[in-house]
């Protein structure tokens, strides 16, 4: 609850803020685009300009994605989310999006998300189906099922990914990166065009287990193992997955640009619900994203030879758990992701990776750290197929391979193709 207080007051009083300037980041990026339709102007083979009835517009995205990893370890070792690569080669997502709009008034999207978990098993899910009414221009409200806004990664789907794998701190801290929310949102934009959003509603929790929540459980009972007389300390079982979003939750995020420095964007955010255990979890976050030599408009930056993007975003998270016996068992952790962008190309970008998330002794869970080197090109003359290269190093007690390679490809049908369809 201290960490409620201390942060709900920074957000409201930078939504009061003079000298923002305007089209930070959106909230869902899609829903502020204005899509034109033009008859007899669609590419059937690509899908450029498709529409069902002038009003909806359809996009698919297949990613494949293989990993080579050393001997021992296999790929959900690496995985902090369900949307991470789980096989040695996989179909890592099929991305189904119908974005919605009726003359800019009432806006939304239908997606709809496929993977192979392990094994290679086939699971599908309805990810999102919200719809946003536009109250002229600085307010909106709507709801429905959807990615709930924090900071600059939780409302990405996976084929807008920076890299082939969930940041560490988003995969621990909101309900494995994705905080899935069934309920309302309100989106206001500040005088000068900051953006702030509240949403509430229940959770959609995740039905599924993965190789990475398995991995801290058998690293904490390693531990145990080891020991032939425990403390009372090391007597509790703690459930580390009920730690999350379990039932409902209520989000404020707010971001913005420096009055006096365009290319800087601010981001603030906090959300708390009630917890798998039935009492409160806290999640609190901050971030900032520096580009030079480039522009961005509102959904990302458009990237050319020389263009420059620096972000960094921190996450801590207050648990109120219950351990086996029903007896109060709270813990704090925290983590930070750091992301920098260089383009090679307008076609071609290099980035790094910097992840780390902290020990949490009593909950099992292992202090990790990720470096993760990539390279990302789209190829074609239409741009639709995007190759990713990426390599991981990953330090952690509870991870026995600490190197891992994967090769990406994705394919797009519909919508605006390339690197600056954002």
């Amino acid at each position: 609850m201290k960490t409620l207080f201390r942060i709900l007051p920074l957000i409201y009083l930078a939504s009061l803020s003079e000298g923002i300037a305007e089209n930070p980041s959106s909230v869902h990026s899609h829903e502020e685009e204005t899509f034109e339709h033009h008859v007899g102007e669609v590419n059937y083979l690509t899908g450029e300009g498709a529409s069902i009835g002038g009003f909806l517009f359809p996009e698919l995205f297949v990613i494949a994605t293989g990993g080579i990893f050393e001997p021992g370890s296999h790929a959900e070792d690496f995985a902090s989310s369900e949307h991470d690569p789980l096989n040695e080669a996989t179909i890592q997502g099929i991305d189904l999006d119908l974005i919605l709009n009726f003359n800019d008034v009432v806006t939304g999207a239908i997606t709809g998300f496929a993977h192979q978990g392990e094994d290679h098993e086939w699971e599908a899910a309805l990810e999102e189906a919200y719809l946003h009414y536009h109250l002229g221009d600085h307010l909106s409200v709507g709801g429905g099922q959807f990615l709930n806004t924090f900071g600059f990664q939780a409302d990405l789907h996976l084929h807008s990914w920076d890299f082939v794998n969930q940041n560490l701190v988003n995969g621990r801290m909101l309900n494995e990166g994705e905080l899935v929310t069934q309920g309302g949102e309100i989106i206001f934009r500040t005088p000068r065009n900051g953006v702030l959003n509240f949403a509430f509603g229940g959770v959609r929790t995740h039905a599924h287990n993965h190789g990475h929540g398995d991995e801290e459980e058998e690293h904490h009972e390693e531990e145990e193992g080891h020991e032939e007389e425990h403390d009372d300390e090391h007597d509790h079982h703690f459930e580390v997955d009920q730690a999350g979003f379990d039932n409902h939750v209520a989000s404020a995020d707010y971001k913005f640009r420096l009055p006096f420095d365009e290319s800087v964007t601010l981001s603030t955010s906090l959300a708390a619900g009630e917890n798998g255990f039935g009492r409160d979890t806290y999640v609190y976050g901050a971030g900032i994203q520096k580009i030079w030599n480039a522009h961005d408009h509102g959904y990302g930056p458009e990237f050319w030879p020389g263009a420059t993007m620096l972000r960094c975003e921190f996450m801590g998270r207050e648990v109120e758990g219950l351990d086996e016996d029903g007896e109060a068992l709270d813990f704090d952790d925290f983590g930070f992701s750091t992301s920098l962008f260089y383009g090679l190309t307008d076609r071609a970008t290099v980035s790094l990776r910097h992840d780390w998330i902290s020990e949490v002794e009593v909950a099992g869970l292992a202090e990790r750290h990720r470096i993760s080197p990539a390279l990302t090109a789209y190829l074609g003359p239409e741009q639709r197929v995007r190759a990713r290269v990426q390599y991981d190093y990953v330090h952690s007690d509870g991870i026995e391979g600490e190197h891992a390679a994967w090769l990406q490809f994705q394919l797009q049908w519909g919508g605006e193709g390339g690197s600056h369809r954002h």
